[in-house]
């Protein structure tokens, strides 16, 4: 099984890098995951960051996929 876990920007803490390698090395064993950090737009107008940023998400899942969205918000 792979995993692909899909995030807008660069994950730079680093107790979350840390804590991703150590998931990383634990789940090996059960499936392939792959962290991808996407371009986070800065723009003035938040609606064309969403709009650039979906794009980019969009552009990495295939149509096989399946897909389950997270939120900060829950």
């Amino acid at each position: 099984m792979d995993i692909k876990i899909i995030c807008i920007g660069k994950i730079k803490e680093s107790y979350l890098t840390n804590a991703i390698e150590e998931y990383k090395k634990r789940l090996k064993v059960f499936c392939n995951l792959e962290i991808i950090e996407l371009k986070e737009f800065n723009n003035i107008d938040i609606n064309k960051n969403i709009e650039l940023e979906s794009e980019l998400i969009l552009n990495n899942i295939k149509k096989t996929d399946y897909v389950i969205a997270l939120s900060i918000k829950g």
